[in-house]
């Protein structure tokens, strides 16, 4: 009897020592002085945290540019793992979420996976949100081996501090930037900013990256896309294949006349190609909204936006200006039930959004 009590014993202590192993954790901090090489995807500059903007901005663009530019909008983390359990915590500075948009997408991160040369996959995570949110997500499929994880992170927040964990025994190796593949940048509003996917994956900037397999730096702020002298000079320091131009949804006050809007245009291409004259240029009509055919002072609103911004164009092609490049209102099909408000897309409308950036961007580059 005594030694069945003994056996029992030391079987109980084997098992609380496996069990203890199986649920030991190891996190890794993205921002931590170990990582030499850039692993923070989807910005134009190194050593930002989670921002979007460079410190020095703070003084050269105005205080709600700046405050939005906090934000992690298009900024996401890429690793391999052979993990099968995946976990992230971090912590963000501002609400939750916003009336017309869901805590998921406003604070909340997204995954997706691929292996080797297959189509991304979106990953389901059981998320907690408090003074510390928490992701856990758990794939469940035959064998066990690396994959490549995009991580998004939220888009209408500022993430404070983030670690992802994954089981001690398990390889973790988060990847730098791909130098030799030039990015995407994107100037524009709310609705490039994010508002309102219901996720981070969700945004049209994101699926775009997705669809035509190319980084993407998200410079949208919502409300305060102006096509301002600042942020036009900042884009063009940035090496980039793509520079678009989406901000007329944010030029439709009456602070912003024919005149006043004409001139920004104009002098953010001029200047773009000064410095970046090889760089294709993308223009973008405002995508309309929804309640237009019942509200004539809407409809005249955003109508008269792109008549102007249009004719910049062709002046633009007249004065021999070359690889500017326009998207119209009807190629980015924003339809009837593709927005929660009338104006900011659901997911409906980011993906119609991103399909007709992808029809023309693939064309183009």
């Amino acid at each position: 009897m005594k030694h069945k009590t003994i056996v029992l014993f030391l079987i109980l202590l084997i098992s609380n020592a496996s069990l203890k192993a199986q649920e030991e954790i190891k996190w890794v901090d993205p921002l931590h002085s170990d990582f030499k090489e850039a692993v923070i995807h989807g910005q134009g500059w190194e050593g930002i945290g989670f921002h979007r903007l460079p410190e020095q901005a703070k003084s050269e663009v105005r205080e709600p540019v700046w405050r939005l530019s906090r934000h992690s909008a298009g900024v996401k983390l890429r690793f391999r793992t052979d993990a099968k359990n995946i976990q992230v915590r971090y912590t963000v500075s501002g609400n939750m979420d916003m009336p017309h948009m869901p805590a998921t997408g406003v604070s909340g991160l997204d995954l997706y996976t691929k292996k080797q040369t297959s189509d991304w996959t979106w990953v389901k995570g059981d998320y907690s949100f408090g003074d510390t949110i928490s992701y856990k997500f758990q794939l469940i499929e035959e064998g066990t081996s690396d994959r490549e994880f995009d991580l998004y992170l939220p888009l209408y927040n500022e993430v404070l501090y983030l670690e992802i964990g994954v089981a001690g025994s398990a390889t973790l190796e988060l990847l730098p930037r791909e130098a030799t593949i030039l990015p995407i940048v994107v100037y524009g509003t709310s609705i490039a900013q994010g508002a309102c996917a219901s996720r981070p994956g969700m945004a049209w900037t994101a699926i775009l990256e997705r669809a035509v397999n190319r980084p993407l730096i998200n410079l949208g702020f919502s409300g305060n896309g102006q096509l301002e002298d600042p942020l036009i000079r900042y884009m063009a320091s940035i090496e980039s294949s793509l520079y678009v131009l989406d901000c007329l949804p944010n030029l439709v006050r009456d602070t912003f006349p024919e005149e006043e809007v004409k001139r920004r245009i104009h002098a953010a291409v001029t200047y773009l190609k000064s410095k970046q004259p090889d760089t294709p240029i993308l223009l973008v009509d405002h995508a309309g909204y929804t309640d237009g055919p019942v509200n004539q002072d809407r409809r005249e609103a955003y109508e008269k936006r792109n008549q102007w911004s249009q004719e910049v164009y062709r002046e633009l092609l007249t004065s021999g200006v070359s690889e500017v490049y326009y998207l119209e209102k009807d190629a980015i099909g924003l339809s009837m039930d593709g927005t929660v408000d009338g104006t900011h897309p659901s997911d409906l409308g980011m993906d119609q959004y991103a399909r007709g950036y992808a029809n023309l961007i693939n064309d183009i580059l």
